[in-house]
Protein backbone atom coordinates (compact mmCIF):
# COMPACT_ATOMS: atom_id res chain seq x y z
CA UNK A 1 0.00 0.00 0.00
CA UNK A 2 1.93 3.32 -1.20
CA UNK A 3 -1.17 5.57 -0.06
CA UNK A 4 -0.16 7.99 2.38
CA UNK A 5 -0.77 7.47 6.43
CA UNK A 6 -1.72 10.87 8.15
CA UNK A 7 -2.94 11.09 11.73
CA UNK A 8 -5.14 13.98 13.33
CA UNK A 9 -5.79 15.16 16.84
CA UNK A 10 -8.41 17.01 17.72
CA UNK A 11 -9.97 16.09 13.81
CA UNK A 12 -13.07 17.20 14.93
CA UNK A 13 -12.48 20.81 15.33
CA UNK A 14 -12.37 23.74 12.86
CA UNK A 15 -8.62 23.47 12.60
CA UNK A 16 -8.69 19.84 12.62
CA UNK A 17 -11.75 19.14 10.28
CA UNK A 18 -9.96 21.38 7.71
CA UNK A 19 -6.92 19.78 7.84
CA UNK A 20 -8.33 15.79 7.56
CA UNK A 21 -10.37 17.61 4.27
CA UNK A 22 -7.21 19.28 2.68
CA UNK A 23 -5.46 16.02 3.60
CA UNK A 24 -7.80 13.36 1.81
CA UNK A 25 -8.13 16.03 -1.60
CA UNK A 26 -3.82 14.84 -1.21
CA UNK A 27 -4.30 11.21 -1.37
CA UNK A 28 -3.77 10.38 1.94
CA UNK A 29 -5.84 7.97 4.37
CA UNK A 30 -6.55 10.37 7.41
CA UNK A 31 -7.05 9.20 11.02
CA UNK A 32 -9.28 11.53 12.81
CA UNK A 33 -8.87 11.28 16.60
CA UNK A 34 -10.74 13.46 18.91
CA UNK A 35 -11.88 13.02 22.65
CA UNK A 36 -15.42 14.53 21.36
CA UNK A 37 -17.39 11.31 20.22
CA UNK A 38 -20.12 13.31 18.79
CA UNK A 39 -18.38 15.67 16.84
CA UNK A 40 -16.24 12.74 15.25
CA UNK A 41 -18.97 11.06 14.28
CA UNK A 42 -20.13 14.20 12.87
CA UNK A 43 -16.71 14.47 10.95
CA UNK A 44 -17.33 10.64 9.82
CA UNK A 45 -20.80 11.63 8.00
CA UNK A 46 -19.52 14.79 6.89
CA UNK A 47 -16.63 12.85 5.16
CA UNK A 48 -18.40 9.62 4.25
CA UNK A 49 -17.17 7.77 1.34
CA UNK A 50 -13.29 8.72 1.75
CA UNK A 51 -10.44 7.36 3.27
CA UNK A 52 -10.86 8.40 6.78
CA UNK A 53 -11.03 6.54 9.98
CA UNK A 54 -12.22 8.06 13.26
CA UNK A 55 -10.77 6.97 16.90
CA UNK A 56 -12.00 8.22 19.82
CA UNK A 57 -8.44 9.37 21.71
CA UNK A 58 -7.73 11.62 24.61
CA UNK A 59 -4.55 12.78 24.33
CA UNK A 60 -3.56 12.71 27.71
CA UNK A 61 -4.97 9.19 27.77
CA UNK A 62 -0.98 7.70 27.29
CA UNK A 63 -2.34 4.00 27.25
CA UNK A 64 -5.38 4.82 24.45
CA UNK A 65 -2.74 7.23 22.13
CA UNK A 66 -0.34 3.78 22.95
CA UNK A 67 -3.54 1.32 21.50
CA UNK A 68 -4.66 3.33 18.72
CA UNK A 69 -1.31 3.42 17.52
CA UNK A 70 -1.07 -0.37 17.65
CA UNK A 71 -4.10 -0.95 16.21
CA UNK A 72 -3.47 1.92 13.13
CA UNK A 73 0.06 -0.24 12.73
CA UNK A 74 -1.32 -3.68 12.46
CA UNK A 75 -3.57 -2.32 9.82
CA UNK A 76 -1.85 -0.89 7.75
CA UNK A 77 1.58 -2.50 8.19
CA UNK A 78 3.50 0.42 8.77
CA UNK A 79 3.26 3.55 11.11
CA UNK A 80 1.92 6.56 9.71
CA UNK A 81 4.12 9.08 7.70
CA UNK A 82 2.50 12.07 9.27
CA UNK A 83 1.00 13.37 12.75
CA UNK A 84 -0.25 16.27 13.12
CA UNK A 85 -1.07 17.23 16.49
CA UNK A 86 -3.78 19.92 16.60
CA UNK A 87 -5.78 18.84 19.89
CA UNK A 88 -6.29 22.15 22.12
CA UNK A 89 -8.40 23.85 24.23
CA UNK A 90 -8.21 27.53 25.23
CA UNK A 91 -9.56 28.79 28.15
CA UNK A 92 -9.23 32.28 30.38
CA UNK A 93 -7.31 31.80 33.59
CA UNK A 94 -6.32 34.78 35.07
CA UNK A 95 -3.38 34.65 37.93
CA UNK A 96 -5.68 36.82 40.28
CA UNK A 97 -8.86 33.95 40.47
CA UNK A 98 -8.78 30.92 42.64
CA UNK A 99 -9.44 28.63 39.84
CA UNK A 100 -6.67 29.87 37.94
CA UNK A 101 -3.74 27.03 38.85
CA UNK A 102 -6.53 24.06 38.03
CA UNK A 103 -7.96 25.55 35.06
CA UNK A 104 -4.07 26.30 33.81
CA UNK A 105 -2.80 22.54 34.88
CA UNK A 106 -5.55 21.42 32.48
CA UNK A 107 -5.01 23.72 29.40
CA UNK A 108 -1.03 22.32 29.65
CA UNK A 109 -1.92 19.22 29.94
CA UNK A 110 -4.26 18.99 27.02
CA UNK A 111 -2.22 21.33 24.64
CA UNK A 112 1.63 20.30 26.02
CA UNK A 113 1.49 17.32 27.95
CA UNK A 114 -0.91 15.45 25.16
CA UNK A 115 1.47 16.65 22.21
CA UNK A 116 4.50 15.29 23.95
CA UNK A 117 2.45 11.83 24.45
CA UNK A 118 1.97 11.41 20.61
CA UNK A 119 4.67 12.33 19.32
CA UNK A 120 7.09 10.09 21.83
CA UNK A 121 4.39 6.98 20.85
CA UNK A 122 4.13 7.81 17.13
CA UNK A 123 7.80 9.32 16.38
CA UNK A 124 8.93 5.67 17.82
CA UNK A 125 7.13 3.76 15.24
CA UNK A 126 8.50 6.47 12.23
CA UNK A 127 11.76 6.03 13.49
CA UNK A 128 11.55 2.12 12.14
CA UNK A 129 11.39 3.34 8.85
CA UNK A 130 13.17 5.94 9.26
CA UNK A 131 10.72 8.76 7.77
CA UNK A 132 8.37 10.83 9.17
CA UNK A 133 6.68 14.33 9.31
CA UNK A 134 5.78 15.85 12.99
CA UNK A 135 3.23 19.07 12.46
CA UNK A 136 2.06 20.77 15.85
CA UNK A 137 -0.47 23.29 15.39
CA UNK A 138 0.85 26.19 18.46
CA UNK A 139 -0.09 29.85 18.16
CA UNK A 140 1.46 33.51 18.14
CA UNK A 141 0.35 33.51 21.85
CA UNK A 142 3.01 31.26 22.74
CA UNK A 143 5.19 33.72 21.12
CA UNK A 144 3.35 36.75 22.34
CA UNK A 145 1.34 36.26 25.48
CA UNK A 146 -1.98 36.75 25.55
CA UNK A 147 -4.03 38.43 28.63
CA UNK A 148 -6.10 36.71 30.33
CA UNK A 149 -4.93 33.53 28.49
CA UNK A 150 -1.32 32.67 30.17
CA UNK A 151 -1.61 28.97 30.67
CA UNK A 152 -2.97 28.55 26.80
CA UNK A 153 0.52 31.08 25.83
CA UNK A 154 2.78 28.84 27.99
CA UNK A 155 1.66 25.62 26.47
CA UNK A 156 2.25 27.04 22.97
CA UNK A 157 5.08 28.62 23.94
CA UNK A 158 5.96 25.54 25.30
CA UNK A 159 4.85 23.17 22.35
CA UNK A 160 7.49 25.91 19.78
CA UNK A 161 9.68 25.12 21.87
CA UNK A 162 9.67 21.42 22.26
CA UNK A 163 9.29 20.94 18.25
CA UNK A 164 12.41 22.98 17.64
CA UNK A 165 14.15 20.46 20.29
CA UNK A 166 11.69 17.49 18.22
CA UNK A 167 13.31 18.76 15.30
CA UNK A 168 17.34 18.06 16.41
CA UNK A 169 16.93 14.95 18.06
CA UNK A 170 14.54 13.42 15.18
CA UNK A 171 16.31 15.24 12.54
CA UNK A 172 18.84 12.75 11.88
CA UNK A 173 16.28 10.02 11.61
CA UNK A 174 14.70 11.71 8.89
CA UNK A 175 11.53 13.07 11.07
CA UNK A 176 11.04 16.66 10.29
CA UNK A 177 9.64 18.34 12.88
CA UNK A 178 7.75 21.75 12.47
CA UNK A 179 5.09 24.06 13.64
CA UNK A 180 2.66 26.25 12.51
CA UNK A 181 1.53 29.55 15.04
CA UNK A 182 -1.64 30.83 14.02
CA UNK A 183 -3.12 34.31 14.52
CA UNK A 184 -6.73 35.28 14.90
CA UNK A 185 -8.85 32.59 13.33
CA UNK A 186 -12.47 32.07 12.83
CA UNK A 187 -13.20 28.89 15.16
CA UNK A 188 -15.29 28.40 17.90
CA UNK A 189 -12.15 27.95 20.31
CA UNK A 190 -11.53 31.69 19.82
CA UNK A 191 -15.46 32.48 19.58
CA UNK A 192 -15.81 31.22 23.13
CA UNK A 193 -12.38 33.00 24.24
CA UNK A 194 -13.90 36.62 23.45
CA UNK A 195 -17.57 35.99 22.73
CA UNK A 196 -18.96 34.65 19.88
CA UNK A 197 -21.04 38.06 19.56
CA UNK A 198 -17.69 40.44 19.48
CA UNK A 199 -16.08 38.40 15.92
CA UNK A 200 -19.53 38.65 14.32
CA UNK A 201 -19.39 42.54 15.03
CA UNK A 202 -18.96 45.31 12.58
CA UNK A 203 -16.86 46.85 15.37
CA UNK A 204 -14.78 43.64 15.53
CA UNK A 205 -14.06 43.80 12.27
CA UNK A 206 -13.00 47.00 12.04
CA UNK A 207 -10.34 46.14 14.72
CA UNK A 208 -9.02 43.36 12.88
CA UNK A 209 -9.23 45.36 9.83
CA UNK A 210 -6.76 47.58 11.25
CA UNK A 211 -4.42 45.22 12.89
CA UNK A 212 -4.17 42.54 10.55
CA UNK A 213 -2.40 43.77 7.02
CA UNK A 214 -4.83 41.24 4.75
CA UNK A 215 -7.49 43.04 6.92
CA UNK A 216 -9.53 40.10 7.86
CA UNK A 217 -9.88 36.68 10.30
CA UNK A 218 -8.05 33.81 9.24
CA UNK A 219 -9.90 30.69 8.49
CA UNK A 220 -9.45 26.67 9.36
CA UNK A 221 -8.70 26.28 5.64
CA UNK A 222 -6.02 28.94 5.83
CA UNK A 223 -3.97 26.24 8.51
CA UNK A 224 -5.18 23.54 6.83
CA UNK A 225 -3.22 24.72 2.91
CA UNK A 226 0.18 25.41 5.35
CA UNK A 227 -0.43 21.97 6.52
CA UNK A 228 -0.93 20.03 3.34
CA UNK A 229 2.35 21.65 2.18
CA UNK A 230 4.21 20.74 5.06
CA UNK A 231 2.83 16.97 4.43
CA UNK A 232 3.56 16.40 0.84
CA UNK A 233 7.05 18.85 0.50
CA UNK A 234 9.74 16.55 -0.89
CA UNK A 235 12.00 18.70 1.03
CA UNK A 236 13.58 18.32 4.31
CA UNK A 237 15.28 21.48 5.16
CA UNK A 238 12.61 23.07 6.34
CA UNK A 239 13.03 21.02 9.75
CA UNK A 240 13.12 23.11 13.16
CA UNK A 241 10.68 25.81 11.07
CA UNK A 242 7.87 27.61 12.92
CA UNK A 243 5.47 29.30 10.64
CA UNK A 244 3.83 32.06 12.12
CA UNK A 245 0.42 32.58 10.14
CA UNK A 246 -1.09 35.88 11.10
CA UNK A 247 -1.94 38.07 8.07
CA UNK A 248 1.10 40.21 9.06
CA UNK A 249 -0.35 40.70 12.22
CA UNK A 250 3.27 40.89 13.85
CA UNK A 251 4.07 43.51 11.50
CA UNK A 252 1.05 45.60 11.35
CA UNK A 253 0.27 48.62 9.30
CA UNK A 254 0.01 52.56 9.40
Amino acid sequence: MNQPIALVTGAAGGFGSAICSVLLDSGFFVLATDVNGKALDHLAEHLRGRALTCYHMDVCDLARVEAVAAEALQHFGRPVDVLVNNAGIIGKNFCLQEQGPQEAKRIIDINLTGCFNCTSVFSRNMARQRSGRIINIASVAGIWGASGGSAYAASKAGLIKASESWSRELGPLNIIVTAIAPGICKTKMFGQFVGEEQIQSKEEIKIVKSIVPVGRLGEPEDIAEVVNFLSTCKTNYVNGTVIEMDGGMRVGQI
